[in-house]
């Protein structure tokens, strides 16, 4: 069995371990669709401020960029749960390519977080709201949420590697709050002001935003959508290799 052969295999089964059991899949649905509700109301007055005139417009990248956040989130506690049954090390003694281990899971990481994101994308647009680029710009969407699902999932791994410890792991999910609100989540950056706004233009995350509400409200403007795909990138080089470091560290 050659390398290719072995991260399919392991990306099919970590794509199935995510995905089970079912019930635990509601969280990363329930809580954008929780944000949403709470945040276009509040908001709503605002909206006629806003480019479009509505909130909820302004809003519904957010919601697809949490689905992405949730479900990526995840990997570290799939990768603990491995460690902790003793799957790891199975793993690490049969005649595979031990790089085939985290690249299949982030390729499951990948593919789930473009299907939570497609499923929110579904829902925004029952709801009313209408995507600027159409089916090719949702598509990129999609793509960019898998690619920014499988950097975001790094974290996850990393700290599952170097501790194998599930709460400690599971204690990483709090990184969520700072790096999706210190954003323009709320209001748009030239509406922000002071301390707060340098630090929404230094948080990466921003730039990720941005993107998918580019291509969801606004159209075809590719110096922030390249931004966007190329800040993803950058982060998932960062991350994805603290995660190799720490599984090679782990394997010797």
């Amino acid at each position: 069995m050659n390398i290719v052969q072995e991260t399919g295999y392991l990306f099919v089964r970590g794509l199935k371990q995510s995905l089970r059991p079912t019930a635990a899949l509601l969280p990363s649905l329930i809580m954008p669709a929780f944000f949403l509700l709470v945040f276009t109301q509040g908001f709503a007055s605002v909206g006629s401020q806003l480019a479009g005139g509505s909130y909820l417009v302004f809003y519904a990248p957010v919601a697809i960029l949490q689905a992405i956040f949730f479900s990526s989130g995840d990997a570290g506690i799939d990768m603990v749960v491995d460690i902790t049954s003793g799957y790891f090390d199975k793993l690490l003694i049969a005649p595979i390519h031990h790089v085939s281990i985290v690249v299949g899971k982030l390729f499951g990481v990948a593919v789930r977080a473009a299907v939570q994101a497609a499923i929110v994308m579904v829902i925004l647009l029952l709801i009313g709201v209408h995507f600027a680029t159409g089916p090719a710009g949702m598509l990129l969407i999609l793509l960019l949420g898998a690619l920014f699902g499988m950097a975001w999932s790094g974290i996850g791994i990393t700290i599952a590697l170097l501790t194998k410890n599930q709460r400690t792991t599971q204690s990483s999910f709090i990184l969520f709050f700072p790096f999706t609100f210190i954003t323009t989540a709320q209001l748009p950056l030239n509406q922000l002001h002071g301390w707060y706004r340098t630090l929404v233009e230094l948080n990466p995350v921003t730039n990720v935003l941005e993107a998918i509400r580019t291509l969801a409200t606004s159209g075809w403007h590719w110096d922030i959508i390249s931004r966007g795909f190329w800040t993803a990138l950058i982060v998932g080089v960062i991350t994805v290799g603290m995660a190799l470091l720490s599984f090679r560290r782990v394997v010797r």
